[in-house]
């Protein structure tokens, strides 16, 4: 299924479980949405805009599910009970030019491969990583244990490449309207990193997001977190000190972070031990020889990409993702679409162009997804 208001691709999967002896059927929806609500997702405004993408996607699922049949009474129950199973989180890293965005992509890709040759140890959540560089660009994803994931990549770079797969087309979706005015603005991503954490089922719950009604820029970022720490990150002010008092863990972290190689001076009990007091208070691993070998600190590494270092939307850039200024406008078509679907009513307009525009949108929409009353009625 398409977006009414952009073209992008919403994926709707039909699905039959046997529970305790019953066929149950599921309806899994996959929404894309900034694309799906604003033609594209190269820019993003951050977490403080999530309320306005949680009421543009309220109204664009009813859309969805009127489309596929069901009535009023069945939609209010899908959109309280329908469980959250996967949300992806974007943000950009800036650096000063576009070979230090290289370099720092380089230094993720040294990092992630770090940590995969140690995946045999429980407390090592990085599963696999596999990263790439090539004439197409260069890029990384991270799987890990927990079952989410994590991406790194330029936007312009995987844009251009013309060896995208067909998922990658679908990612990097960008509508006809769009094209033109984003266009001015696309040399600025040459020089930035894309990170993409894909927070899965599991750590949403840890996180307190079971249905949408759960989402909020708090538990969202709670689970971001989470899943940052699974990357051998740690977010500057994430070690609990004091929990670290009156042991001698505290020692031989000073020790650790002054250059020392505890693993050699220390005896090897109080290192298995002091590891692991240093571990749970989200400290760094002691005992990590495989990234000593880097020529780079793995925590400088993560206080760089961490979101709260992110490239924030210029001001003047606000107009051209889901904001505070577009979401009003936007939920305003999607309430005129809401209507059209559910009762065939077209809006008056003053504007004959403005008229013909909507029409052509919603038109489109009702003749791809064979609403034909709708189609035959206008």
């Amino acid at each position: 299924m398409q977006s009414p208001l952009t073209g992008a691709q919403i994926e709707v999967t039909y699905l039959i479980k046997e529970v305790a002896g019953s066929r149950l059927g599921y309806v899994e929806i996959s929404i894309p949405v900034a694309s799906a609500l604003i033609g594209h997702n190269c820019f993003h405004a951050g977490l403080e805009v999530l309320h306005w993408e949680l009421q543009c996607l309220e109204l664009l699922l009813k859309i969805v599910l009127l489309s596929i049949g069901m009535v009023e009474h069945e939609i209010q129950r899908y959109l309280e009970h329908a469980l959250v199973m996967l949300v992806e989180c974007t943000w950009d890293t800036q650096t000063a030019s576009s070979k230090a965005r290289h370099a720092l992509q380089l230094r993720t890709h040294a990092h992630a491969l770090a940590l995969r040759s140690l995946s045999a140890r429980r407390d090592i959540g990085v599963e696999d990583a596999d990263p790439r560089n090539t004439k197409s660009g260069t890029s990384l994803l991270v799987t890990l244990k927990s079952g989410d994931f994590f991406r790194q990549y330029c936007k312009p770079e995987l844009m251009r490449s013309k060896r995208r797969s067909r998922r990658a087309n679908h990612d990097h979706y960008v509508s006809d309207a769009m094209k033109s005015v984003i266009s001015p603005h696309m040399p600025i991503l040459e020089s930035h990193a894309r990170n993409e954490l894909l927070a899965g089922a599991n750590t949403l719950n840890y996180a307190g997001i079971r249905y949408l009604r759960d989402m909020t820029p708090e538990t969202l970022e709670h689970a971001m977190v989470t899943v940052w720490r699974s990357l051998g990150f740690c977010r500057r002010g994430d070690l609990n000190v004091e929990a670290l008092k009156g042991s001698t863990a505290l020692d031989t972290l000073k020790r650790f972070e002054a250059g020392e190689d505890v693993v050699e001076t220390l005896p090897e009990y109080r290192v298995s031990r002091d590891r692991l007091a240093i571990l749970a208070a989200h400290g760094p691993d002691i005992a990590d020889k495989q990234r000593k070998k880097l020529r780079f600190k793995s925590a400088n590494l993560g206080r760089q990409l961490q979101y709260p270092r992110r490239w924030s939307l210029p001001d003047e850039m606000r107009n051209l993702v889901v904001s505070e200024r577009t979401a009003p406008a936007i939920i305003e078509e999607l309430h005129q679409g809401l209507a059209f679907v559910m009762d065939g009513v077209v809006p008056k307009f003053d504007d004959e162009a403005q008229k013909q525009a909507w029409l052509g949108r919603w038109m489109l929409f009702a003749k791809s997804e064979q609403l034909a009353s709708l189609h035959a009625a206008n």
